[in-house]
């Protein structure tokens, strides 16, 4: 056999191996996974659900400064009503798309809604540091891992009757609630001289969104294990 053809195998072999044990591995060169999902009705006849992954913000170099504004370089500050994650903490944008919300009985008999939509994730961060020549050390590399993240949402999109209301005004559309995360506090990377702190990549897992309604949309929950990568 020739060297390529065992080149072949063995890194069919490591990228098996790898997306075995779950670790953490989004670099440059790490694949993607997909970035929106379908969710099934959790019970017959229920609402259905889409979901995207977007906007993520992985900081490389990771030099969050903490006492820059909102509007300057590296910050983790947020401003009135930004929903985004920021340059120098990074993290992501979540969005949902609701179906068949109008066929459910509590919206036909014109009820408004009640309760209120809250998603959580498994997030995990690879840090480490950058040589020199800009290559990352995986010597150097750890990971940040938070169980069931509360997501935050945006504005008044988690509200069940903020979103009732959308679908009775826009007849012809569908919505659904969103969300971001804006990774704070910051981490500290702990970097040898002449290196510098970087984030390497990002894992989100074991998505949850959920509502007690008990107007339309019951107690349901929509989950998807992912996972997501940037």
């Amino acid at each position: 056999m020739r060297k390529t053809g065992i080149r072949r195998i063995l890194a069919r072999l490591s990228v098996a191996l790898l997306a075995a044990t779950g670790l953490v591995l989004t670099g440059p060169n790490a694949a993607q996974a997909s970035t929106v999902v379908d969710i099934p009705a959790p019970t017959p006849g229920g609402v259905s659900m889409t979901m995207k992954f977007y906007g993520a913000v992985v900081p490389q170099p990771y030099t969050p400064d903490p006492d820059a504004a909102y509007n300057e370089p590296n910050t983790c500050q947020l401003y009135f009503r930004q929903f985004d994650p920021t340059s120098g903490c990074g993290g992501f944008k979540f969005g949902t798309v609701l179906h068949d919300v109008r066929e459910q009985p509590g919206y036909k008999a014109g009820l408004a809604g009640t309760g209120y939509f809250e998603a959580y994730a498994d997030t995990d961060r690879t840090f480490g540091c950058l040589r020199p020549d800009g290559s990352f050390d995986h010597s150097t590399s750890f990971v940040v891992h938070q169980d069931q993240r509360r997501l935050s949402p945006v504005y008044v999109e988690g509200g069940a009757a903020n979103l009732v209301q959308r679908l009775r005004d826009y007849p012809d559309a569908e919505y659904g609630p969103n969300w971001f995360v804006n990774f704070t506090p910051i981490v500290d990377v702990d970097c040898p001289a002449g290196m510098t702190p970087t984030q390497y990549g990002l894992k989100v897992s074991n998505v949850r969104v959920s509502i007690e309604d008990p107007e339309i949309f019951g107690t349901t929950t929509w989950a998807y294990p992912g996972p997501f990568y940037a």
